[in-house]
């Protein structure tokens, strides 16, 4: 028979193992489809990003954001896959983020805009980089909306040549 105490440490351990799991399927879900079960249906984007650049030059990728209601929207964030800016380097933006934070337990870096998108129009946010390491490089650029939570995933992708 277990006494009390080994048994609350099988519980405790129990419970460790399942919020650990939950967090792995958490990661490895917004990995695999990105933000797909809680992207927005009230906005439409278009990147444009060179196909290819040139290492340690400066490029920039324009996100068109565009409201599909009667309502103005809030552009919250614009979150990079930290895979994508191991290789280059974000070194501005039109117009300015506020703040970057890292996102737990996913591989993202958050650019917060809080920027408005009126209503039936569209907002350019302009990121520019330089290009750090020879290779072709690809992630995902999430956009998001009103708390940061509505998400549409895009992805992005990059070749740099000396």
């Amino acid at each position: 028979m277990m006494e009390r105490g080994q048994i609350l440490r099988l519980v405790g351990v129990i419970t460790a193992v399942c919020l650990l799991g939950t967090a792995v399927v958490l990661v490895i879900s917004r990995l695999i489809w990105g933000t797909a079960l809680n992207e927005p249906t009230t906005i439409e984007v278009q990147i444009d990003a060179p196909e290819q650049v040139t290492v340690n030059e400066p490029f920039a990728v324009t996100i068109q954001v565009t409201s599909l209601i009667t309502s103005s929207q809030l552009l919250h964030s614009i979150d990079l896959d930290t895979d994508y800016l191991e290789n280059v380097r974000l070194s501005g933006s039109a117009p300015a983020y506020q703040a970057v934070q890292s996102l737990p337990l996913t591989h993202f870096a958050s650019y917060r805009f809080e920027t408005e998108i009126p209503a039936k129009n569209s907002r350019a946010i302009e990121l520019m980089f330089v290009g750090e390491t020879v290779g072709e490089f690809s992630g995902v650029v999430d956009i998001c909306l009103e708390d940061g939570t509505l998400c549409l995933a895009q992805p992005l992708q990059t070749k740099i040549v000396e």
